[in-house]
């Protein structure tokens, strides 16, 4: 009897091993993994950007005779676009006359928020110097149709310009620029310009303005390169050494918009003086907001600045 064949001796499957993952591999992941949500936000930001930087209050008409008072007299004024567009704004007569019968105006440009039934106060204050006032929403704010750009913005400021002076009457040695915040850099592209004509502006009063819409995008957004995808930069600070004109600019301490820094940037790149020897002057506000600066001391500091200019521009008796 022949013996029978031994049955294979059976052993534990040996453990597969797990494929092995190297690090370099593991580093494209996470970079790819966190490198798309980021793209994302940049293109969105490079899309929507115009609706991120200008925020309208969109309204029905807006008429003077609506916020009229019987101390504060209003007109409605209109220009006509380089487009063909009509904007609509208000002109605010003077409170008092002037001590030389020869007002000044006030070409008031806003920030880049709301329209121009909140800046009703402002210009009454302005109303109380002896001053007259024009204020125009920006296209595409208020009751005005169309879309803002820096462009369109400036062609805007220039057909404003051209009412003050042609229509209205008013010599540009009686016209001062305001603007406040995104407004600053339209006033100050527009009194720069201005110069080049060989007809500035009796002054540029800013209130928290920016050096460059690029800088301060940077300073809100610093792990994003959105600056170098602007598609509207307000370089103001590359501008307003050209203005040809008294700066009076005022920043607040506490203002989380745009920051001191900034503005005190700008100011280092204007003007000392004017061609006719008014100091340029700026105007440090403690505890200041970027939306809360103390008007009536604003208000204070341009009028002792429209008492120099006369002193200056008046032939003595």
């Amino acid at each position: 009897m022949s013996a029978r064949p031994a049955s294979p001796v059976t052993t534990p499957t040996a453990a597969i091993a797990a494929p092995r993952v190297s690090p370099r591999r593991l580093l494209r992941f996470f970079v790819l993994f966190a490198l798309i949500p980021y793209l994302a936000v940049t293109t969105l930001f490079v899309c929507c950007q115009r609706e991120l930087i200008y925020q309208p209050t969109k309204t029905s008409r807006l008429l003077a005779a609506d916020v009229a008072t019987p101390d504060l007299a209003l007109e409605d004024v209109e220009v006509e676009a380089t487009d063909g567009r009509v904007l609509h704004g208000w002109r605010f007569l003077a409170k008092q006359e002037a001590d030389d019968g020869s007002p000044f105006l006030v070409i008031y440009f806003p920030g880049n928020a709301g329209c121009r039934r909140d800046r009703y106060a402002d210009c009454r204050d302005f109303t109380n110097l002896g001053c007259e006032v024009l204020l125009f929403d920006y296209r595409g704010y208020g009751d005005n149709g169309g879309s803002p750009s820096e462009e369109h913005l400036a062609a805007d400021a220039q057909r404003v310009w051209s009412l003050a002076t042609k229509q209205l009457g008013f010599s540009p040695a009686r016209i001062v620029l305001f603007g406040e915040s995104l407004g600053g850099a339209v006033a100050t592209r527009l009194a720069a310009e201005r110069a080049q004509t060989g007809e500035p502006p009796a002054a540029l009063v800013l209130n928290s303005t920016f050096a460059s819409l690029g800088e301060t995008v940077a300073w809100h957004y610093p792990a994003f390169p959105f600056r170098y995808f602007l598609w509207d930069h307000f370089p103001s600070v590359d501008r307003i050494p050209h203005v040809g004109c008294p700066v009076l600019q005022f920043h607040g301490t506490g203002d989380d918009i745009v920051p001191l820094a900034h503005g005190q940037r700008l100011f280092a790149a204007a003007p000392t003086r004017s061609p006719t020897g008014i100091a340029s002057r700026f105007v440090t506000v403690q505890d200041g907001q970027h939306n809360f600066i103390a008007m009536p001391d604003m208000h204070t500091a341009v009028g002792m600045l429209l008492a120099e200019i006369r002193k200056r521009t008046i032939p003595e008796p």
